[in-house]
């Protein structure tokens, strides 16, 4: 996946859930950066590795799918599908202690993190952002325009005259312009209510790392 918040560069990802995941790192205002696979984890030493060990029989390690700079906060996070949880709670314990000494916070995301429809909302606007990202001023200047008064309806009505109409919500949402429920909406069957999103974007705060 090419990531425009590390620089327009290729992260290499494992799984289809993985890919949400870090959609949804490059969307969240409140991640600053992020790394795929950033190290390994002796989980008897504490240790970080640059790479898995040689040998397994002499280290228990742990391999985080993601580190994310949220804010002040340093969050490992491991992705994996709700069905494969139990199974893993131990280990999972484990390395939570292991990072906690280190002043870092372990986040366990699964497919039930993200409510609704917001996982096929921003794998839908993800394009927009990563191969677009020079054209969303422009799509989303009319909109800017605009006053508050106009931006709030129904999206025939707010983007009457704009077209193509989902190049302009696309990029009013992604720069907070305008917003509308990622949640109880689907992006692609445009008929929901926009509103003004006054430069806020935490339509996009959806993982979250307490």
């Amino acid at each position: 996946m090419c990531s425009p918040k590390s620089g327009f560069v290729e992260v290499r990802l494992e799984s289809r859930l993985e890919q949400s995941v870090a959609q949804a790192l490059e969307l969240d205002p409140r991640v600053r950066a992020y790394r795929a696979q950033p190290y390994t984890l002796d989980l008897l030493t504490g240790e970080r590795l640059a790479a898995q060990p040689a040998s397994k029989k002499s280290t228990v390690s742990y391999t985080p799918d993601f580190e994310a700079e949220v804010g002040e906060l340093v969050v490992a996070i491991e992705v994996k599908p709700r069905a494969f949880l139990k199974r893993h709670a131990e280990l999972f314990e484990r390395v939570r202690v292991v990072l906690r000494r280190q002043g870092v916070r372990f986040l366990v995301v699964s497919e039930e993190s993200f409510p609704g429809h917001y996982l096929r909302n921003i794998a839908l606007l993800m394009p927009y952002l990563s191969q677009a990202s020079q054209a969303l001023e422009g799509w989303a200047a009319p909109l800017q325009r605009r006053s508050p008064e106009e931006l709030s309806g129904p999206v025939a009505e707010v983007l009457e005259g704009l077209e193509p109409a989902n190049y302009h919500v696309a990029a009013g949402v992604l720069l907070g312009v305008i917003q509308f429920d990622l949640v109880q909406h689907l992006f692609e069957q445009m008929d929901f209510i926009l509103a003004p999103a006054f430069g806020a974007l935490n339509a996009f705060e959806v993982i979250r790392y307490e």
